[in-house]
């Protein structure tokens, strides 16, 4: 009896062999085995990241480039707009003092005591106009301007005490203004007095009808015309 009951239980029971292919056959037959992840596909994705990630650094880094270049170039073209506008007045400034230069007592109305009370003279053209306004000079597209002063020399043994100016030379100071709050400042010293004299250049040279170029001593003669001849040499006394 014991015999039997073994004997269906080894027939029941299979073994762990049968049990694997049952298994294996189970997997072949149905469902499908996960395939092995790869580990080369995850390398090279790392590798796609960073050499994103550097693209776009390095774009960035290009961006910026070229926004500071477009920045530095601008405040250079400002900068340059500003030293013209403060050039043209230096200029306005200097043929306003040769028109109210005054024999006597030179610059002095223009001067003060050890320069306390700075005088930007309404006289010269364009001075302190802002852009837009009718007396300014430029163009409104350049938004410049310019604000033209006089000052004494510090040399002048009158400047601490009248403030007249004693020994004919003076101070031009010229701040030109641009774009975007550029700002430069130019000065001249100016001297009066004096004979200007022979020298001077003259409005042409030998054509006919007008007046000779004087290059030397023998300058700004009469006209010339086809009949009259003249002969100098720079340097001749008169």
């Amino acid at each position: 009896m014991h015999t039997r009951i073994s004997e269906m239980l080894a027939v029941l029971a299979p073994s762990t062999a049968n049990m694997r292919g049952m298994r294996s056959e189970r997997s072949r037959g149905g469902r499908r085995r996960a395939p092995a992840r790869n580990s080369e596909q995850g390398n090279a994705m790392v590798v796609a990241l960073l050499a994103l990630s550097g693209l776009i650094t390095l774009g960035g880094l290009t961006i910026l480039s070229v926004q500071g270049g477009l920045s530095t170039s601008g405040h250079d073209r400002f900068q340059s707009i500003a030293l013209y506008a403060a050039e043209s007045g230096a200029a306005a400034g200097m043929d306003y003092l040769r028109k109210t230069y005054d024999t006597s007592t030179f610059w002095s109305a223009f001067v003060s005591i050890s320069n306390a009370n700075v005088q930007a003279p309404p006289g010269i053209p364009g001075n302190g106009a802002q852009p837009g306004d009718a007396e300014n000079l430029f163009h409104e597209d350049m938004q410049a301007w310019y604000e033209v002063q006089v000052l004494n020399n510090r040399d002048d043994p009158r400047l601490n005490d009248t403030g007249a100016d004693s020994d004919q030379r003076v101070i031009l100071r010229s701040t030109g203004h641009g774009p975007n709050g550029t700002v430069a400042i130019i000065e001249w010293e100016v001297k009066g007095g004096g004979n200007p004299g022979p020298g001077r250049p003259c409005p042409s040279y030998g054509q006919k009808g007008m007046a000779e170029d004087g290059a030397g001593r023998n300058d700004c003669l009469t006209n010339v015309d086809a009949t009259q001849t003249a002969t100098y040499r720079p340097g001749d006394a008169p």
